[in-house]
């Protein structure tokens, strides 16, 4: 699927901002991102080793091995393999290996994209009639869950780079090792300090309503006493998620704050590259797939909650398609504003972005909300609006879909024309095409 190709200007490799080629001298910033691509796959080898551990326990004491261990355990195990993978080449950077500076494009064919959609549309398939079975769920949902995870993020991020310029080798394995490492742990940072700020806010808000204040102390006191792992909290607690302050709060976080912080860092590895990649092009399609890194990190994440694996991963092609598209067009943006100065556009894409994943944000945690409405069988609109939501997922995957092809047609005029060669007086040059 992967193709290597000499590079347009092996003179002119790019490196990230700040550092330059000079002769066999050590690139710096490739060992750092090989340390924390190590640092990466030790962690989540760490985790399925845990999971290998406790799933080997239950087998030998003839208790029930849980399907959640054996997924997380394939699942991690291949997430460090990728990690390990990056870690490589961009170690080979930091030797000055020449290999490494080969240029690598990603082409697919419509055959293969078929067969692509296939095998994963039968894995997820599968994986609902055999998910409800414990006897052999834990042994085949592992297998059916690196197909149904990687091959529709696979295939969008070929789809949305067709045709365009997507760098060195090791440019490539640091862009998608630093959407899988250093984005989600700078993202996690912020979104848990935006989610404190907002708390201080609602603590704010509740000490200057008395009344709401002693609703609260008296509900905690409830709590206490109860325990909070009972059902009888769980009953308890559910009414409130319906509230339409809760319902607000919510969404101010998840549909604003989250976007807004996402967009920015998510193509971290095009932030660092932008000053030396040839065009807008290439930004776009480094950024797609730091966003195809970010995302497999979010449903490798997910991909352990058995109870419902077909219907969540499922859906999670949806999340993976709106990462990759918003990060190329934010990818695409960096490198105009980095080389151009065109703030404008890089603040309207950026804006774009933020609407795209707030909306989709809105849909799904609206899902969540009627979905506890719809249990507690609470009367009103927000227990009824289910198929409106899911309509509106829907149009809204097909508009995501629709941007990131339309851009990928626009990005081909931005790249740049490849140099003529310069021809030798009474040599012949032969123009060949292969097929």
């Amino acid at each position: 699927m992967d193709k290597v190709k000499t590079s347009r200007n092996p003179e002119n490799h790019r490196d990230y901002p700040g550092t330059a080629r000079q002769g066999k001298c050590s690139h710096y910033p490739s060992l750092f991102s090989s340390v924390l691509f190590i640092l990466g796959a030790l962690l989540v080898f760490g985790i399925a080793l845990v999971m290998a551990v406790t799933a080997l326990t239950s087998l030998f004491t003839r208790t029930e091995v849980r399907a959640e261990q054996t997924v997380l355990l394939v699942a991690f195990g291949f997430e460090g393999l990728v990690l390990l993978a990056a870690a490589f080449f961009a170690f080979q950077k930091f030797l000055q290996k020449s290999s490494v500076d080969a240029e690598v494009s990603i082409s697919i064919s419509n055959w293969q994209i078929a067969v692509l959609v296939i095998i994963a549309a039968a894995s997820i398939l599968i994986g609902y009639q055999i998910g409800g079975i414990q006897t052999i769920s834990w042994i085949f949902l592992p297998v059916l869950t690196i197909p149904a995870v990687v091959f529709p993020l696979g295939v969008l991020l070929a789809v949305g780079t067709r045709n365009l310029p997507v760098g060195t080798r090791w440019q490539t394995w640091s862009v998608l090792g630093l959407g899988m490492t250093l984005a989600p742990i700078l993202l996690f940072t912020l979104e848990i300090f935006a989610g404190l700020v907002i708390v201080s806010v609602v603590v704010a808000y509740v000490v200057t309503q008395p009344a709401l204040s002693s609703e609260l102390q008296s509900l905690s006191q409830q709590i206490m006493i109860l325990g909070p792992q009972s059902e009888a909290t769980l009953d308890l607690l559910s009414p409130l998620f319906t509230k339409p302050g809760v319902i607000v709060t919510a969404l101010i976080y998840m549909a604003v704050l989250v976007p807004a912080i996402e967009e920015l860092f998510k193509p971290i590895g095009v932030w660092l590259l932008a000053g030396r990649l040839e065009s807008p092009a290439q930004g776009f399609t480094l950024g797609a797939l730091s966003g195809a890194g970010y995302g497999l990190i979010e449903t490798i994440g997910v991909s352990g909650q058995t109870g419902e694996w077909a219907s969540l991963l499922f859906t999670r092609i949806g999340t993976g398609l709106l990462h990759i598209t918003t990060s190329a067009l934010m990818g695409g943006a960096i490198v105009l504003v980095w080389r151009e100065r065109r703030y404008l556009r890089w603040i309207g894409t950026y804006l774009l972005a933020v609407l795209l994943h707030g909306l989709w944000n809105t849909l799904a945690l609206l899902f969540s909300f009627s979905s506890i409405a719809e249990v507690l069988e609470q009367p009103g609109r927000l227990s009824s609006i289910q198929p409106g939501i899911i309509i509106g997922m829907s149009l809204l995957a097909i508009v995501l879909f629709g941007i990131l092809v339309i851009s990928n047609r626009r990005m081909r005029k931005t790249i740049p024309p490849l140099p003529m060669e310069p021809t030798v007086p009474g040599e012949s040059m032969e123009i060949s095409e292969t097929m």
